[in-house]
């Protein structure tokens, strides 16, 4: 077959072999597509981005004239408004707060002290934004205390709002009246319980102690201190009861007081955060609505703010009134400890201050609805959130926190040394002269009379007893 050969100097540039365009022509046409493409919707996007600023800046322009309508009612300066007019923020409407500064939409505002107090958090406006962004704002919560003390702060900030602002006056002065009659009751039987268990448990054990300690001197020591270790093998008096005090056995005691020191000196953490806690809501404003402090939202119940005499009541009656009973406590049960005069009494004193301590939980529990319970759990402490902290940052607070327990440890070691030593007073002064002339004869009971699979423990008829019963052994 001839082979064909075609020329043609086209100014297209036509492949002369294939007949088709050439290359270059294909991807110019491909580009010009795709840039219409493009083209179209970056004008549709554009015109969707303009239509989304106007309405934000509707409603900046709307926040600027209540900030503006805030700083005229406070006799502010007002002339140069402009410089305070909320900027454009893309997605503002969504961002938090810094945490412990001014809520601020321009660096310019910072220069008004007027503004910026406007701005902070517990301010009327930051109240106005928190109420009209509930879905947009962020916080960190704090529970609230599980217990009687956590009834006082519910009601004393939720309940006590909607009385005074009338809503629902019936129920809610119910609850009111109620709940924190309960929490007088809680701190009546707290302290009543005390009293008297001091007075008559611990005051008869002190008595008795007392007594028999001060016959074991006046029987087995001479004029001059020196103890008569012939009396002491035959003496009819309390020896079973005073070797049997826990004061002989001043490691065993000391170790119990440890844990009775430390145990209180977590309730009194507990008390230090509470207290730091309601210290660190903001003040909400004078002549604002003491409702608007509280945000419903998602099924709970966030205090963003605290009057200052809501704030007074709760340190008044429950943050003051939890720290005196701890210490009360603290001190009643180391005097019931020292002056157990059985070890078995020991554990079982220990555990009755247990007792004593969830005395607020079982007010609760016993004395008041199961809606209680969920209310308080669904009340929280609402702060404005933090920004994200660095490794470095977490490092240092969890340093910190070690360091301050740390320091805790110590200081309950010091306390229960100092305590049994110097300060207790159930045996003033005791130098343990007791614990070390009960020897043999009081170890023994502490022993089983027969060992294990021993046969003829318990011989019958009158035979020779092949265990000694609790005569003092021979010298």
């Amino acid at each position: 077959m001839a082979s064909v050969g075609l020329s043609c100097s086209c100014p297209l540039g036509l492949n002369a072999v294939d007949g088709g365009p050439p290359a270059a022509m294909v991807d110019s046409v491909v580009l010009a597509a795709v840039e219409a493409r493009l083209r179209t919707e970056f004008q549709v996007a554009l015109a969707a981005e303009q239509e989304r600023r106007v309405k934000a800046e509707s409603v900046v322009q709307e926040l600027s004239e209540q900030v503006k309508e805030l700083m005229e009612k406070m006799g502010c300066d007002t002339e140069a408004g402009s410089r305070y007019v909320p900027q454009l923020v893309p997605q503002m409407s969504h961002m938090m707060p810094p945490p412990d500064e001014a809520i601020t939409y321009h660096p310019v505002n910072a220069r008004s002290s007027c503004h910026s107090s406007l701005m902070a958090p517990g301010s009327e406006t930051y109240l106005d934004l928190a109420d009209a962004q509930k879905d947009g704002m962020e916080f960190d919560y704090k529970d609230v205390p599980a217990d009687m003390w956590g009834v006082a702060i519910m009601t004393l900030t939720k309940d006590l709002a909607d009385i005074i602002a009338g809503d629902h006056l019936g129920p809610h002065l119910t609850r009111f009246v109620y709940a924190m009659a309960m929490v007088a009751m809680n701190m009546t039987l707290q302290v009543a319980i005390l009293y008297w268990v001091n007075l008559y448990v611990v005051g008869e054990s002190v008595w008795t102690l007392q007594g028999d300690y001060a016959q074991y001197h006046h029987d087995l020591f001479d004029t001059k201190g020196n103890f008569l270790s012939d009396k002491w093998k035959n003496w009819e008096g309390p020896r079973d009861s005073l070797c049997g005090a826990v004061i002989t056995k001043g490691v065993f005691l000391a170790v119990i007081l440890f844990l009775w020191s430390g145990r209180m000196m977590g309730e009194l953490k507990t008390c230090k955060r509470l207290w730091d806690d309601v210290s660190a809501l903001p003040s909400a404003p004078a002549g604002s609505d003491h409702k608007q402090t509280i945000l419903e939202r998602d099924g709970q119940s966030e205090i963003l703010a605290l009057g200052g005499r809501v704030r007074f009541l709760i340190y008044a009656l429950v943050v003051l009134p939890k720290f005196l009973i701890c210490l009360l406590l603290w001190f009643i049960g180391l005097r019931w400890l020292t002056a157990t005069t059985s070890f078995a009494d020991l554990i079982l004193n220990a555990l009755a201050l247990e007792f004593v301590i969830g005395i607020d939980e079982q007010v609760l529990e016993f004395f008041l609805p199961k809606r209680c319970t969920e209310n308080l759990e669904a009340t929280k402490l609402a702060y404005p959130k933090r920004h994200e902290q660095t490794k470095e940052i977490k490092l240092q607070d969890m340093q910190r926190d070690y360091f301050r327990n740390i320091f805790y440890f110590f200081l309950v070691v010091a306390i229960t040394v100092v305590y049994l030593r110097f300060v207790q007073q159930v045996l003033p002064y005791y130098p343990f002269d007791v614990g070390k002339h009960c020897g043999e004869w009081f170890e023994e009971r502490f022993e089983a009379r027969c060992k294990p699979f021993e046969k003829n423990c318990f011989p019958f008829g009158d035979v020779k007893e092949p265990h000694r019963y609790g005569e003092f052994p021979a010298q």
